[in-house]
């Protein structure tokens, strides 16, 4: 769950091929080797507080270092997306770091990932760098934006043979590519693997990121909502919609008792505050008493469990404040 939490979602806008036609990659400049691709854009996700091998790495990268020098050439531009330690509403928002590095299937800091001249992912490099490894890593970045595109191995593998070969072909050209890309980069070679009923993990795989991807982005839509609702209507809708995410079967223990503590109940104190006029009336009243309910209920989930502490310590708090409060009421 935590991991769900540091990547979040929306989409870069990229280029959507046309169902049923091959996906194709610009060709190389004329200036350039006739065998070599257009030199990619690199992204570069970094912590707020990185380590010494992760700092050392993305100094490497930057512009004016001896190592960048030696990437002249092979690539188009460098750029650098810090990933903050507490995210805030920004970060969350199409074209925020979260929402970049959840599309681009960032799963650890740093990594370099490699987009083609129509934003497609083709290759990432996870981790970062001592002072002995430094020469070699940037060697094989170098190496990876010379690469043949996935695109133009696809395009190479052979139609009408037989079907599990085929698509075992294409999903070797894209083991490179994070799974959160197969579906949103190359819907076109998705198409052709569905075709083929392929059956290939890597592919299974890719489909069931892709389906969490869009629940992260919705996930992501929702968090933006909640933090804007201030009126009771509004309020009202964010909290229906939270309540049915943490009745769903599927959830463990703890993530629903995550959503609760951290969206319902926050949501039914706002809604208090917003019902409230120079003193408690019966729909604010009602608003605190839902506060508490919930507190309740998450740490009867599980008392031992960190969530299931912290409801217990709020909901002692508020009964606190309340009854300090009662006396001005």
């Amino acid at each position: 769950m935590r991991a769900a939490a540091v990547i979040a979602s929306a989409c870069l806008a990229l280029v959507t091929a046309v169902p049923g036609r091959a996906e194709t990659e610009d060709a190389p400049a004329p200036c350039a080797a006739a065998s070599l691709p257009p030199p990619p854009v690199l992204v570069v996700y970094g912590s707020a507080d990185p380590g010494a091998a992760e700092a050392r790495w993305v100094k490497a990268l930057r512009a004016g270092t001896e190592e960048r020098r030696m990437l002249d050439g092979k690539v188009r531009d460098v750029q650098f997306v810090t990933v903050p330690k507490r995210a805030a509403l920004k970060d969350w928002e199409e074209g925020g770091s979260l929402s970049r590095a959840a599309v681009h299937g960032v799963r650890v800091l740093p990594t370099v990932v490699f987009l083609d001249t129509r934003g497609r992912v083709f290759d990432v490099m996870e981790g970062g760098a001592d002072a002995a490894s430094l020469p070699g890593r940037i060697a094989q970045l170098a190496e990876k934006a010379q690469r043949v595109r996935p695109v133009t191995v696809v395009n190479d593998v052979p139609k009408g043979g037989e079907p599990a070969e085929e698509a075992a072909a294409i999903c070797r050209a894209l083991e490179q590519v994070p799974a959160e890309a197969w579906f949103r980069d190359y819907p076109g070679t998705m198409k052709r693997l569905e075709k083929l009923d392929c059956k290939v993990p890597a592919f299974l795989n890719a489909r069931a990121a892709a389906l969490r991807l869009e629940k992260n982005r919705e996930t992501a839509d929702l968090l933006c909502e909640s933090f804007r609702a201030s009126e009771a209507p509004a309020i009202r809708k964010c909290l229906e919609t939270w309540r049915n995410r943490a009745a769903d079967p599927s959830l463990a223990v703890e993530e629903r008792q995550l959503l609760l503590l951290s969206m319902v109940h926050p949501l039914w104190v706002r809604l208090e505050e917003s019902l409230y006029r120079d003193g408690h009336n019966a729909e604010s009243e009602e608003a605190f008493n839902r506060a508490i309910a919930v507190l309740e209920e998450v740490r009867d989930m599980d008392r031992s469990s960190v969530c299931g502490r912290r409801a217990h310590q709020l909901r002692e708090e508020l009964r606190r404040a309340r009854l300090a409060a009662a006396r001005y009421d």
